[in-house]
């Protein structure tokens, strides 16, 4: 080998040397930067998924858009708030926004980035669809990035989801334009004032059709602008909504000189520093209520007048039907021929008629005032039925009527009730059956509907064979001065009132009323009434009062066991000479007053245990004589009974409270005059058995 060659193998191995050597430094190297890069991605993956795991926590999400307006990125939790799946330039931005206004303006914008005419403005506001495609409202914080040589490549968007925030907003402000409308409706004036009394804001209607200009109160206080003392009380009454924060309410007058309008203020505190003040013009109800009050007035008034009519009505009619009805009774007793006791009876049946329309004309004034009393007692059920009966009895046998009453026997036989208001109502009912049936009978029966330990619900049906009622007829039966026929008023007689009065008495006694009737076949009334049960106490009562009244005949004498002294005070003739002869009667001689100032002198000189004194008398009425009476120093008070033709109650009450001890109404009935006498007698004499 030659050494040209040699050396040409040498260089050959030293190259090859060298390019080995070179080639494991170029590995080393590649090896490296191959590291490097993967480290690098690393490191990206790492903060990607540091950023996404930051993102999932949080209420807002990231995504990025290109100049095509293509969503090109979306972080992982845009799924979590919309619903939407991670974007990878599938979506175009338009495809999410609603037909909201707000978005009108939205593609413009967003244009303006990479074209270089809109600057970062942020944050901006748009309305998307969700997966559901519900709505919902985003506020966008909006960041550019641009390239080296400051074109813009992209924007990165930082998302809020403001959709409570956004509705809560347009709530509020429908809640203040509503109530901009509710205030513009109210035709009040309306002021908003500070803590020292100044105008700061107002509301009105019509301000040029007003006298005064609200516009001039700005900036002037209430003293400023309202006159004495109402700038005063308008001050006093701001101070104290102020102070308490309660609504002030006043009413006052306002306007101009002569023409004064009636206004309604109310004072409401709003917050520390304001007070509002809605003024009403009450002027129109103002007017009403003065007519009202005049109507009410005149109503009162004419009430009054229709009281005192019948008041003196009932005076005036009582005073001659006492000595007609008494005279009469008297008459009755005598030695008549058969012609004579027919016409005498006549007499008495209308006298007690005339009686029975005079009662119903003041049961119904009562009724209609309100007056009408309620007084329970304890009495005999079977005693109370065969005593109404009884009154029926000789108008019955005229007609040939029969008459039958039955009563259960599971019907307690001593209730409590007022006995006079149930006698009266049975007394209505048996009136009308025997009035309008002309042959047949007229049945009462009596039965238990319901029982507890203290009460009682009985019910009462009277039935006829009468001329009936049509139905027509039925449903205006129990109204006023109504009649189911009005021949009926010439035929039978009659105010129409008895009904209505029946049935206010029967609701009184906490019942109810029903009617059955057919033309020409009869009818049945039927009530209820709730009663309580006598208790052995109260039937130890009933024993003792049936004990101090004895059963003797009217007629008999009482003065051997009561020797009263009586002095009778009467003006009316006839009354006097008829209420002489009862006490002769019952064996009493009484001296005589014609008015209340003889009363006086004559108790001065006397020693008298009872008075019977009238209340209507000259010169001295018999309330001012009992009260005099009461105040004079006598060694024994005698018994005074009042006696008088006023029936009402008011009547009653002011004769006890000006000192009398009981009461008689007018006209006055033997018996009861005789029972009263007895009950005094038994007071002044006690140990007469």
């Amino acid at each position: 080998m030659s050494f040209f060659v040699y050396l040409l193998l040498s260089f050959l191995l030293i190259a090859l040397i060298i390019a080995v050597v070179y080639l494991q430094r170029y590995r080393r190297r590649l090896g490296a930067y191959e590291l490097k890069l993967v480290d690098e991605k690393r490191r990206k993956e790492s903060i990607t998924d540091t950023f996404e795991l930051l993102m999932d926590h949080s209420s807002d999400f990231v995504f990025r858009y290109n100049a095509d307006g293509m969503i090109t990125y979306a972080s992982s939790n845009v799924e979590r708030i919309l619903g939407l799946g991670k974007v990878d330039n599938k979506v175009h931005f338009s495809e999410l926004l609603t037909p909201n206004p707000i978005n009108d303006k939205i593609s413009g914008h967003m244009s303006g980035y990479f074209s270089g005419t809109e600057t970062m403005k942020t944050p901006v506001f748009i309305e998307v669809y969700d997966a559901t495609q519900q709505t919902h409202m985003l506020e966008v914080f909006e960041f550019p990035f641009s390239n080296v040589e400051g074109e813009v490549e992209y924007v990165t968007c930082v998302a809020r989801n403001v959709t409570s925030l956004y509705k809560t907003e347009l709530e509020l402000k429908e809640s203040e334009h509503q109530q901009a409308m509710i205030l513009q409706a109210i035709p009040d004036a309306m002021f908003t004032l500070d803590r020292e009394c100044r105008y700061i804001d107002y509301q009105v209607h019509n301000e040029e059709k007003l006298w005064y200009r609200p516009s001039d109160f700005l900036g002037k206080k209430v003293s400023e602008i309202v006159p004495e003392p109402l700038g005063s009380i308008f001050e006093d009454a701001i101070t104290n909504a102020f102070k308490t924060g309660e609504l002030q309410t006043l009413e006052y007058e306002f306007g101009k000189p002569g023409a004064e309008e009636n206004f309604e203020g109310r004072i409401i505190k709003l917050d520390p520093n304001r007070v509002l003040i809605i003024s009403r013009n009450i002027s129109p109800q103002k007017k009403l209520e003065i007519e009202l009050r005049k109507a009410k007035e005149a109503a009162e008034s004419a009430a009054k007048a229709k009281s005192n009519f019948l008041a003196t009505m009932s005076h005036e009619i009582r005073t001659p039907m006492n000595g007609v009805i008494g005279m009469t009774s008297l008459l009755a007793e005598t030695d008549l021929s058969e012609e004579q006791k027919d016409y005498v009876e006549t007499i008495q049946a209308s006298g007690d008629t005339l009686l029975r329309i005079i009662n119903d004309i003041l049961d119904y004034s009562k009724i209609e005032s309100g007056k009408l009393s309620f007084e329970e007692t304890v009495f005999s059920l079977e005693r109370v039925i065969k005593d109404s009966f009884a009154l029926f009895n000789f108008e019955a046998s005229k007609k040939g009527l029969a008459l039958n009453s039955h009563m259960d026997d599971d019907v307690p036989a001593f209730i409590k009730t007022d006995r006079g208001r149930l006698r009266q109502i049975l007394l209505n009912l048996l009136s009308n059956a025997v009035k309008f049936t002309e042959r047949g009978a007229v049945t009462l029966k009596v039965e238990l509907e319901s029982k507890t330990a203290k009460n009682a619900v009985i019910c009462f049906t009277i039935k006829d064979t009468g001329i009936g009622i049509p139905k027509e007829k039925l449903s205006s039966l129990f109204q006023e001065f109504t009649q189911a026929d009005s021949s009926h008023s010439r035929r039978f007689g009659g105010t129409g009132l008895g009904l209505a009065i029946v049935k206010r008495l029967v609701k009184l006694l906490h019942g109810k009323i029903t009617v059955k009737s057919e033309a020409g076949i009869g009818s049945e009334f039927s009530f209820s009434t709730r009663v309580k049960l006598a208790s052995k106490k109260n039937l130890a009562e009933v024993v003792l009062n049936k004990a101090e009244i004895p059963n003797d005949k009217s007629d008999q004498l009482i003065s051997n066991e009561f020797p009263l002294k009586i002095l009778l005070a009467e003006d009316n003739s006839v009354n006097r000479r008829l209420t002489s002869i009862f006490l002769e009667r019952l064996g009493f001689i009484p001296d005589v007053a014609l008015d209340g100032l003889e009363v006086i002198e004559m108790v001065k000189k006397n020693t008298y245990d009872i008075i019977l004194l009238d209340v209507s008398m000259p010169k001295m009425d018999g309330h001012i004589a009992a009260e005099v009476i009461s105040g004079m120093d006598l060694p024994t008070k005698p018994y005074i009974i009042g006696f008088s033709a006023n029936a009402f109650q008011d009547d009653i009450d002011r004769a006890l409270e000006c000192g009398m001890d009981d009461y008689l109404t007018k006209p006055i009935q033997f018996e009861v005059l005789r029972n009263k006498l007895i009950v005094a007698g038994q007071r002044r004499f006690p140990f007469v058995s």
